[in-house]
């Protein structure tokens, strides 16, 4: 599944809407779910680069964006924010010193690049998500098209999806009841 489909599937429900609006809306979409809600987290590869440097940088993988750190480990120990490293527009600043090491392994949270898309299998995932953002975009938009009680539908099932998202992030993309039942007392 790519952005192309997408909006071709989008297509039928806004008449006159042209191809490129449909797949821009997608993409705002698209950046939208992942800065909200932790979507895209690339956990393979270095995440800082140059950190034995006063210029430590986050290192984003090709046609993404970093937006956070979520883990960073210094010879397998991991640092916390705010004590050991403090993440800003720049790069990153160590509070305790600099590590030896140049490179440091973690997770980022990332989003598209603008004018990219996420990759294809969290496009799959978050299908009907990216499309009910598009949908709550171009239904507010002054065209013939324009509905703005199905505007607010939309909205709200894509704020449920980033919440969803942000919630199976924090949660590590596990399912399940965050009920227990307790043992008996006997």
């Amino acid at each position: 599944m790519n952005t192309q489909e997408l909006a071709e599937s989008l297509s039928p429900e806004l008449p006159g809407c042209p191809l490129a609006t449909i797949r821009d809306m997608l993409r705002w979409a698209q950046r939208e779910l992942c800065a909200e809600g932790n979507v895209w987290i690339v956990r393979d590869g270095p995440v800082v680069v140059a950190a034995n440097t006063p210029y430590a940088e986050v290192e984003a993988p090709a046609g993404a964006e970093a937006l956070r750190i979520i883990r960073l480990l210094l010879d397998g120990r991991p640092l916390r924010p705010g004590v050991d490293y403090r993440q800003h527009d720049t790069g990153v600043e160590f509070l305790c010193g600099m590590p030896d090491s140049s490179t440091l392994l973690g997770a980022i949270a990332c989003r598209p690049a603008y004018g990219q898309d996420m990759p294809a299998e969290l496009i799959a995932r978050w299908e009907e998500a990216l499309l009910d953002g598009a949908r709550y975009r171009l239904l507010r938009l002054p065209q013939p098209w324009r509905d703005p009680e199905l505007a607010e539908f939309h909205r709200r099932r894509f704020l449920d999806a980033q919440s969803d998202a942000r919630q199976m992030a924090v949660d590590g993309m596990q399912h399940g009841s965050i009920r227990m039942r307790t043992r008996r007392f006997t």
